[in-house]
């Protein structure tokens, strides 16, 4: 009698203890919610990012610490179509001092084909990159550049090489005119990219702003590099799955970068150094990124 009553007491504490813990608990989701970007005399630029319902960036905001009153402040504001795709990043800079300036802007617009990949990206002052694709999939094999205005036109492209789901080559190629004059071809360089094991938390068609100065490219006064911390027209850190361990240019320059890790595996400190080749020279930068659960 006894034995039968611990039999049942025990059985029915063992169906609470099985009700009470899910047999398949929902795993944890990561996001990106800053990037740091590590500056001397122990300043740093913070962008903080907000996202929609649906989980698309909404918007970043860019500011200096320990005090945000004395430099430039940023906000870029994204929007996107009833698919959910990313259609227009419009960054808007209120410079220092405050009133010294008017504010800078620059606009991406973003369009797609009707295979849903992404057909081409408009920037500042007329230039435009219009992608190519192959048989295979959402993986550009070449872009189109175009740029005109006053006179100068600009035209040439990229071509990409992928292994996998990551970009291991790189070149670009323009050719420089004046209306009505014949184009002086430029070859530009050739990068080959490693990668490491891990994902990329801005896999896909993001356009991240690197913080004032950088971007605001004006095409009208000289070719510029749009820079970047990942996307938009000439950085194609996005287009990989992994994240970059090395980029070697035969113009001359190699970046490799180091990485932190969470457990779960996604980068919260990233180090790059650029090396110049043929000097020797070299620069550091250090990026943070710390995420949010949703």
């Amino acid at each position: 009698m006894n034995r039968l009553l611990i039999l049942l007491l025990l059985g029915s504490l063992s169906g609470c203890i099985d009700h009470q813990t899910p047999p398949n608990p929902t795993p944890e989701r990561l996001r990106p919610k800053t990037l740091t970007l590590v500056l001397p005399n122990n300043l740093a630029k913070v962008s903080t990012l907000t996202y929609d319902s649906q989980g698309a960036i909404r918007t970043i905001r860019t500011y200096q610490t320990p005090d945000s009153t004395v430099a430039e402040t940023e906000l870029s504001t994204l929007d996107y179509d009833n698919q959910n795709r990313l259609t227009q990043l419009r960054r808007e800079v209120t410079r220092y001092p405050r009133g010294s300036q008017p504010n800078a802007v620059e606009v991406y617009q973003l369009s797609y084909t009707t295979g849903n990949q992404l057909g081409g990206i408009s920037y500042a002052n007329g230039f435009s990159l219009g992608y190519n694709y192959g048989a295979t999939g959402n993986q550009p094999v070449s872009t189109r550049r175009n740029f005109s205005t006053g006179g100068l036109i600009i035209t040439g492209g990229d071509s990409f090489t992928f292994t996998g789901s990551n970009l291991t080559t790189y070149n670009t190629a323009i050719s420089i005119a004046g209306h009505g004059g014949p184009g002086s071809p430029l070859s530009g360089p050739t990068t080959t990219f490693t990668y490491d094991n891990r994902t990329n938390p801005f896999f896909g068609s993001y356009i991240i702003p690197r913080p004032y100065p950088a971007g605001f490219v004006n095409l009208t006064f000289g070719v510029r590099m749009v820079d970047t911390y990942f996307g938009g027209i000439d950085n194609v850190l996005n287009l990989s799955a992994n994240n970059v361990l090395s980029a070697v240019s035969n113009s001359g320059t190699t970046e490799t970068y180091q990485y932190q890790y969470n457990t779960a595996g996604l980068p919260t400190l990233r180090t790059k150094t650029t090396a110049d080749n043929a000097g020797g020279s070299s620069t550091t930068e250090t990026l943070k990124i710390d995420y949010e659960t949703y």
